[in-house]
């Protein structure tokens, strides 16, 4: 009997062929294979690299991008690179850029990003090439010791971009209440990793916005720029004297100045519909002994996800001191917490408190309320 044995071995080259091609098409269904990415999308000097399925996304900013680009590069004195590259992630949530590639990444894996997409996406974007230039300006002198300018005049920029430079005010009274908690000052904002504990946000760019804008105003809107530039050669203390024709500790002491004189209003509306608003407070627990802790649990209602912990202040008007809020144990809950010391000496009464929140636009809201002292 003839054997089949060839036959069969003509055809396994065949069905393992097959095979791959049905497990590519499963993988391809499951989406375990990367998203096509495209870079067609672009203009003069901006290139978009993002998922092939976001792509009316892309070309709907561009002309946006392409704005933003020629805002960023005269304000930071024509020195972004002539072609910027942004690479749009919905992998990474982080935003970031590569000064010595011309290369931006907009982590797009974020709360506020789902809320509203193309803000989040044009916003960080500008941010990054607001940095790309501050960084070509200064020779990558974006460290430690400097990182509270570079985000300080970022957020300058990107607000005078979005013509919202009133949202700047805010940060004033963060630096208000900064400077009362014993958080304000070049040597504080030097330490930039304790400081801020790496994160960036309107809170930790508080200082260096109320720093830049008080030598602005006294010395011009380019003085500044000449402060990054000679960081490009210089220390940052030798920076700040050069730029700003004073001693370090008098230019602390110019700007500190400033602060405490700022008046803050009641509040300051720039998206009506984005204010952050207080839901309910509960007191834990509802009578505090002295020598324990009271605790304010805080719900806010915060449509697009840009009010953050460390954007609560809560005063003791029993006190007088200012605490910050931190985000309850369930994350995205809008749930912050204020801890309150009771000394032990305390009389028993009702004390008031008032919250102040400030979310990452701008919005400052104030918020009042009491709590009880025993026996």
């Amino acid at each position: 009997m003839q054997s089949l044995e060839p036959e069969v071995n003509k055809f396994r080259p065949l069905c393992f062929c097959a095979i791959l091609f049905v497990l590519s098409l499963l993988f391809l269904a499951s989406g375990l294979f990367p998203a096509q990415s495209i870079e067609s999308i672009g203009s003069e000097h901006v290139r978009l690299r993002m998922p092939a399925e976001r792509e009316a996304l892309g070309r709907d900013l561009a002309a946006e991008l392409e704005r933003c680009y020629i805002f960023m590069n005269r304000a930071t004195g024509q020195s972004l690179p002539r072609k910027v590259l942004i690479v749009v992630s919905w992998d990474q949530s982080e935003s970031s850029c590569n000064w010595q590639n011309a290369a931006i990444t907009v982590g797009m894996n974020q709360p506020a990003a789902s809320a509203d997409v193309r803000t989040f996406l044009l916003h960080n974007a500008g941010r990054e090439m607001a940095r790309l230039g501050l960084l070509n300006l200064s020779g990558g002198a974006q460290r430690e010791d400097t990182e509270f300018l570079f985000e300080g005049m970022i957020e300058i920029f990107i607000h005078e971009f979005e013509h919202n430079s009133r949202g700047l005010e805010a940060a004033w009274e963060i630096s208000k209440f900064l400077d009362e908690m014993k958080l304000l000052g070049v040597a504080t904002q030097r330490s930039w990793n304790k400081f801020s504990s790496g994160k960036r946000c309107f809170r930790n760019a508080a200082p260096g916005i109320t720093l830049l804008t008080t030598y602005r105003e006294m010395q011009g809107r380019e003085t500044p720029l000449k402060l990054f530039e000679s960081l490009k050669k210089s220390s940052l203390t030798a920076s700040l004297s050069s730029a700003f024709k004073a001693p370090t500790a008098e230019i602390e002491n110019t700007w500190l100045k400033r602060v405490r004189e700022y008046q803050p209003g009641d509040e300051i509306t720039i998206a009506a519909d984005d204010i952050p608003r207080l839901l309910q407070t509960a007191i834990v627990p509802g009578s505090a002994m002295p020598g324990t802790t009271v605790e304010l649990q805080l719900s806010f209602k915060d449509r697009y996800n840009n009010l953050l912990p460390n954007g609560v202040f809560v005063r003791d008007e029993r006190s007088g001191s200012v605490i910050q809020a931190d985000a309850a144990s369930e994350p995205g809950s809008g749930v912050f917490v204020v801890k309150i010391p009771i000394d032990p000496n305390c009389s028993p009464g009702e004390y008031k408190y008032q919250v102040t929140a400030i979310d990452e636009t701008g919005n400052l809201r104030r918020y009042s309320g009491s709590y009880r002292v025993a026996n």
